[in-house]
């Protein structure tokens, strides 16, 4: 078992990693990111688990996972729009060199990995 402050570390630390990821996005800055994105699913589906089992609260809530049409969180983010039309360009790339949407490859896992990437 793990405790509260462990909790709102994973939390936390969620929230950083999300806000790098989508940096890196706007930056384009696009190698590898799937595979970073699918660790972070996976961190992100930890934290909902674990507050599932009724254990524990949210000093601070995660950022939500899904990023496709959230503008309003992007500029709450502190993203310019050039760096939001970046993040979303993410998108176009992924299913341009996947051959699916982004949330097909979340699905397919190692299958998307940035190995795979033509």
């Amino acid at each position: 078992m793990i405790s509260q402050e462990e909790f709102d570390t994973f939390v936390n630390d969620y929230n950083q990693d999300y806000i790098l990821l989508l940096t890196r996005a706007s930056r384009e800055h696009y190698d590898c990111l799937i595979t970073s994105f699918m660790v972070l699913k996976d961190l992100y589906n930890m934290i909902q688990v674990l507050f599932d089992s009724g254990n524990y609260t949210y000093s601070v809530m995660p950022y939500p996972y899904t990023f496709r049409t959230d503008l309003q969180l992007m500029k709450t983010l502190g993203f310019s729009d050039e760096e939001v039309a970046n993040i979303f360009s993410f998108l176009e790339y992924v299913k341009k060199t996947q051959g699916m949407e982004f949330e097909a490859c979340l699905e397919a896992g190692t299958l998307a990995m940035c190995a795979r990437v033509k």
